[in-house]
């Protein structure tokens, strides 16, 4: 298990070297100069040459690029064309509130889909099983930004519960973890509730309950503790997305994290920005995905041979 955790850290290192390198040159193919977008179009020839020496502009595309992966080997990720300030530092500041709603947003989802998942294959073919699927199709279907405004208009405007949009405490975190919960949720369900009705079906859960083991055990321990992989995956894939930075969430209210400042990155063609929060999300997908290998080798011994991971 070891060597596999190292074989994939070692791998990571020329996955981040090609999306450096796939990042940078679609950010540069990308229509516009963000020279304008910092002072107008106006702007005097000095003016603008002089901008472009400052954020290296005027030197050519491959000397941009190494120029960039050296700043990387030194731990920085540039400055912010617009504040001027160190990206990195902008992201590890807005990071533990992406992390905050991610988390909130999970623990939503997570033991509200298993629980659901779990009640619609147990109770297969009855209006209890066609209601769950029918929501969590729904919830899969249904736009967040469609949901989120919904939720906004409802809970904010209409009975004036919940603040519609801002940074904060637990009443500023509900309606957006509410909203990036939802198709979380529909996908939790519908993978448990797939993965229950096959693990039911198999012999060592017959023979359990010949044994006459109860069925609240055999429901929890033999039937959901087997068909937790493809949960865990799924599971891991949200989170991974979540810390990536859910960009319509964040913007619809407000919340200050990497998904809204990724956004407005793109929005003034602010490359150092949206370079830093493209590696970082990268990063923190690759190790959410690693986390999800390492859950599958204690969670499922048919993925162990001879101590190491298929």
């Amino acid at each position: 298990m070891k060597g596999y955790v190292l074989k994939k850290i070692i791998l990571l290192f020329p996955l981040l070297f090609g999306i450096t390198l796939i990042t940078f040159t679609l950010t540069k193919a990308l229509p516009g100069d963000p020279v304008y977008s910092m002072v107008g179009e106006r702007a005097s020839p000095q003016t603008l040459e002089k901008i472009r020496k400052e954020i290296g502009a005027d030197k050519g595309v491959v000397q941009q690029y190494f120029g960039y992966v050296s700043l990387l080997l030194t731990g920085e990720m540039g400055r912010s064309y617009y504040t001027n300030r160190k990206v990195l530092a902008e992201i590890t500041a807005k990071l533990p509130n992406t992390l905050k709603l991610a988390a909130g947003a999970m623990c939503l989802a997570v033991p509200l889909g298993i629980l659901l998942g779990l009640i619609s294959a147990l109770k297969k073919n009855t209006a209890a099983d066609r209601m769950i699927t029918f929501f969590s199709v729904a919830g899969v279907s249904v736009p967040v930004f469609w949901s989120g405004l919904v939720l906004m208009l409802l809970f904010s405007l209409k009975l004036r519960l919940l603040p519609p949009s801002g940074t904060g405490d637990l009443r500023y975190l509900l309606l957006p973890a509410l909203t990036l919960s939802l198709p979380a949720l529909a996908s939790i369900v519908r993978v448990t509730r797939v993965s229950v009705l096959e693990v039911m079906d198999m012999q060592f859960v017959r023979t359990a309950r010949a044994k006459g083991i109860k069925e609240s055990r055999v429901n929890g321990v033999h039937i959901l503790k087997n068909a937790m992989v493809p949960v865990v995956t799924v599971i891991g894939l949200e989170f991974g997305s979540y810390l990536n930075g859910a960009v319509l969430t964040e913007t619809i209210f407000g919340w200050d994290g990497i998904g809204r400042f990724t956004m407005e990155g793109i929005m003034k063609r602010d490359y150092p920005v949206i370079m830093g929060c493209i590696i970082v999300g990268t990063l923190i997908f690759v190790l959410i995905n690693l986390l999800v290998d390492v859950m599958y080798y204690y969670l499922d011994p048919r993925v162990r041979v001879d101590g190491t991971e298929r």
